[in-house]
């Protein structure tokens, strides 16, 4: 029986100001069930970019190039600036502050007596409040709300960044800078005692009607008898017992290993199959529950049901989370099947689902299961296990990098390889290992400079420096500085502004990443010597360096690249294989998502779910028959969950970044057009059909 939570427990829960800190990105502003902000430290204009952050509890000096300072200081409501030693030439200063898509769903804004909701569709033009005013409010579909009074003579602007293929909107404040006024002050107050209903009990949101949307119980039920009719209609292609293409292994004269492998035969690379057969990787990420939890706890009165967690339905809550975290898509299963939810049972049906639709592979953020892959011959990727949360840990300011100059880093990557790897060392049905997924290995450069020496890395830089220069004035002439010693370096930010200074920190990251890769190459390959290392998972931002691509080149099996884009850049594809030494490319993460039609908000947008299906063919087949792309992994298998995924609280995405709903239901028209490529995939590969071309102007090549 679906209940109905009384709403009075959590109004103390809500009513909660909101909490201000600083952090290295800037300060840290948590509002409850409202969510969480960051506002950035003052920028300059024109610009001097910052060198040095150092936060310490309520306090934080912000050091910039030029040598300017801000002193920041907050208390419960209020954020104190102090400026000093900025330079005559100075104009303005401004923060900025980037705000969830999630607000497009019944949230508004009010800058002086101008005011509106977010909008729901791209904003054209981008910028939809642009005007001079102190006051800026920001308030959720429940009614709670965020206010900032910011200095005299603030402009202030909103802009939608779909414009810009980011589905968030950004609010910034701009203040001319008077020298004669060094002290300005921001005041952010909060009402957060607001509830509202916003979800119903399947985990829809209630505002929105669409086709697909689920409207009962029995609508439930009967989806069981609908769903073995719409499986047993699709009729896939006969493929080797992985996905392979029978056949081919002797057509094209591969090698069968008993491992998937990659070969290089008539200028293309081909994924090789345990049985010696062309293989072309359709991976599908978060094969297991993930996206589909949310944060439940703090704003449990938004919702028109939740259970308990014990009882019916305690398997889908996330285990260890107690209530915390809940799956609505869980709860509809177990109510659909009549069964508890169980990873097995739940990856026999799901590998079933996906190689009707033509996808032949478990990939990224998932789970291996136990048996179901076994009995049905069902590849899967990995990752290796040095995550932040096993005990390796990160460059602070430089996302999922490690340091290789720290000896205990090298030493826990050594000792949880050595633990992990040799079990399934001899696993046919393991394709490969990413490595990390999307590092800021482009942030190097700027970080690095910024640290102390606590991190080994920046000891490294000094040592690199001393090497080079051997005299501190030297030094101090080629990067325009004045250290009394290198050892005075180690503990302080160096501006990188020289052309020498740029020149020595390229060839640093050069060293820094050349010591990275061997170092995971040689302890990779001390425990595994038959699956392949796939790489990083790249960003654009940062696989767009021809330095870095050299050097994975030397140390990878394949570059994988989570390439996020409407029309595919085939010559900058072709450029970045040249660089790595024409190694094989996995494009390892991408999805579109229709907020039109599924109740949720936010991703790269397209109109429809035939769209979404229409630009996956697009991509996937201009990409496949450059002759080098050997796979993809479409994200995600199953819709992020309406009120945001689980592990950014109330900040999550809740994208349709599904194959099937909340409520288990197949995009079919999507997965309609998504089959007309799987199924024919390797008539693409072996040059028996052109690949498809989508004819809409978003879809045109983007050249970068």
């Amino acid at each position: 029986m679906l209940r109905t939570l009384p709403v009075l427990a959590f109004f103390i829960a809500f009513a909660s100001a909101a909490e201000l800190k600083t952090a290295n990105a800037g300060i840290e502003i948590s509002a409850g069930s409202l969510g969480s902000f960051t506002l950035t430290y003052p920028e300059f204009d024109p610009v001097y970019k910052p060198i040095e952050v150092r936060a310490a509890g309520a306090n934080t000096t912000v050091r910039y190039e030029g040598g300017a300072e801000c002193a920041v200081s907050i208390s419960k409501d209020e954020i104190e600036l102090t400026f000093k030693g900025v330079p005559a030439g100075a104009k303005s200063w401004k923060m900025s502050m980037l705000i969830g898509i999630a607000f497009a769903k019944g949230g508004s804004w009010k800058i002086a007596d101008k005011e509106g909701s977010f909008p729901a569709e791209k904003s054209t033009p981008p910028h939809f409040a642009s005007l001079n005013s102190t006051s800026f409010l920001l308030e959720n579909a429940q009614g709670q709300s965020l206010s900032f009074n910011t200095p005299d003579y603030s402009f202030q602007q909103l802009t939608d960044n779909r414009e810009w293929n980011w589905a968030i909107y950004n609010w910034f404040f701009m203040v001319p800078y008077n020298k004669d006024q060094p002290t300005a002050k921001i005041h952010i107050t909060s009402d957060l005692a607001a509830v509202a209903k916003l979800v119903d009990p399947f985990g829809q949101s209630l505002k929105d009607s669409f086709p697909n949307k689920l409207k009962s119980l029995n609508d439930l039920k009967a989806d069981v008898e609908a769903d073995k009719a719409y499986y047993s209609s699709i009729e896939a292609p006969r493929l080797d017992r992985f996905g392979g293409l029978p056949g081919s292994g002797e057509a094209l004269g591969l090698k069968k290993t008993g491992f998937f492998h990659v070969e290089q035969k008539q200028d293309k690379s081909w994924l090789v199959d345990p049985d010696g057969n062309a293989f072309f990787h359709l991976g599908v990420c978060g094969f297991a529950p993930s996206d589909d939890y949310t944060y439940v706890t703090g704003r449990e009165g938004i919702y028109e049901w939740l259970p308990k967690a014990e009882g019916e339905f305690a398997s889908a809550f996330r285990p260890g989370d107690g209530e915390a975290n809940f799956s609505f898509y869980l709860a509809n299963v177990i109510r659909k099947f009549g069964a508890p939810y169980a990873y097995e049972a739940h990856a026999t049906r799901m590998i079933e689902r996906v190689r009707k639709w033509g996808f032949n592979s478990i990939g990224a953020f998932s789970p291996t299961p136990e048996k179901a892959h076994v009995k049905a011959d069902f590849p899967y990727v990995t990752s290796l296990p040095i995550n932040a949360w096993e005990g390796v840990p990160r460059i602070p300011g430089v996302h999922e990098v490690w340091d290789p100059y720290d000896a205990a880093t090298a030493q826990k990557i050594a000792e949880n390889l050595a633990r992990e790897l040799p079990a399934r060392a001899n696993d046919p049905l393991l394709i490969g290992y990413f490595i990390v997924n999307e590092p800021r290995y482009d942030e190097i450069s700027r970080v690095v400079p910024s640290l102390t020496g606590k991190q080994a890395c920046k000891r490294r830089l000094v040592a690199v420096l001393k090497d080079k220069y051997h005299s501190v004035n030297v030094f101090n002439t080629a990067w325009q500085l004045k250290a009394a010693s290198f050892d005075e370096l180690i503990d302080v930010g160096l501006a990188v502004t020289t052309d020498a200074a740029k020149a020595d920190m390229k060839a640093y990251v050069g060293a820094f990443m050349e010591t990275y890769f061997a170092q995971i190459e040689k302890l990779f390959r001390q425990h595994d010597t038959h699956h392949l290392l796939l790489g990083s998972r790249l960003q654009p931002v940062t696989i767009n360096d021809e330095q870095l691509c050299r050097i994975m080149g030397r140390h990878l099996d394949v570059v994988s690249y989570n390439y996020y884009t409407m029309g595919v850049d085939t010559a900058a594809l072709k450029r970045f294989h040249e660089w790595t030494g024409n190694k094989p490319m996995m494009l390892s993460e991408f999805f579109w998502a229709s907020p039109k039609d599924s109740g949720l908000v936010g991703g790269r947008e397209v109109s429809s779910q035939q769209e979404r299906g229409l630009a996956y063919r697009n991509y996937v087949e201009q990409s496949a028959a450059l002759g080098f792309v050997i796979g993809i992994e479409w994200f995600t298998l199953i819709d992020q969950a309406t009120t945001g995924r689980w592990f950014s609280k109330y900040n999550g995405e809740s994208y349709n970044t599904g194959l099937v709903s909340v409520a288990d239901r197949p995009w079919k028209d999507m997965l309609a057009e998504m089959m007309k490529t799987n199924h024919t995939i390797y008539d693409l590969l072996l040059g028996r059909r052109l690949p498809f071309a989508w004819d809409d102007p978003r879809f045109r090549a983007e050249v970068k």
